[in-house]
């Protein structure tokens, strides 16, 4: 009997020893995407990858995430997008990206699941199971901002940036995301299944409502 109990204490051990954590790295006026991309490859099972609290990141270039099992990012920090404009529609405007939009993105015409992701969406996901974005409850913190007023102000569509691409997870969590001010869609899901979205926040509020109009007419 004593036996059988070490047995499945030291096999708990090895089960909780087994999850890695990675806290993706911030250099102060320098692009964050680089050192989360240099260690993905490190963390696509059982892990946490943790955008740390007290941290303002920089996403200034778009993450595209390799297929992922049993994987929880985690948006404690606040994550700023770039502010530069024309370059943003640059990287959304590449051949890549314009794949993707021949294939067809309205509302009436869902997206090619074998379409490019990569450059319209700041964070984009080739696949994966049990995957979650975890942001929180933090008033102050875990908020992801896409400075969209200009793009308001200006009344810019063109080559505009979309938020996350969830696509082709199994069994899939969004909670507790705050997105201030996006430029485009937020969240798309295509491909996906078994997705459980709840408690997530978009501000999407203008300063400047006399110039507001809707993006879709």
């Amino acid at each position: 009997m004593l036996l059988q109990i070490s047995t499945l204490l030291i096999a708990h051990v090895y089960v909780v020893a087994a999850w890695k954590t990675y806290t993706v790295p911030h250099t102060d006026g320098q692009d964050d995407t680089p050192g989360l991309l240099a260690a993905l490859d490190n963390y696509t099972t059982d892990s946490t990858i943790l955008f740390k609290k007290g941290v303002k990141y920089n996403i200034f270039t778009p993450i595209t995430f390799p297929v992922l099992n049993n994987v929880e990012i985690r948006f404690e920090g606040n994550l700023s997008y770039p502010t530069d404009i024309p370059a943003i529609q640059a990287i959304v405007g590449s051949p890549s990206c314009r794949a993707f939009l021949v294939t067809g993105t309205t509302s009436s015409h869902p997206v090619s699941q074998t379409a490019e992701l990569t450059d319209i969406a700041r964070f984009s996901f080739k696949g994966g199971n049990n995957v979650t974005l975890r942001g929180t409850t933090d008033p102050n913190w875990g908020w992801i901002d896409a400075h969209g007023q200009a793009w308001w102000n200006t009344r810019n569509q063109l080559n505009r940036p979309h938020g996350f691409a969830f696509s082709k997870i199994n069994g899939g969590v969004i909670r507790d995301m705050k997105l201030w001010k996006p430029i485009a869609w937020n969240f798309g899901t295509a491909g996906s299944n078994n997705i459980h979205a709840f408690n997530n926040r978009i501000f999407a509020l203008s300063e400047n409502p006399d110039k507001a109009f809707p993006f879709n007419t």
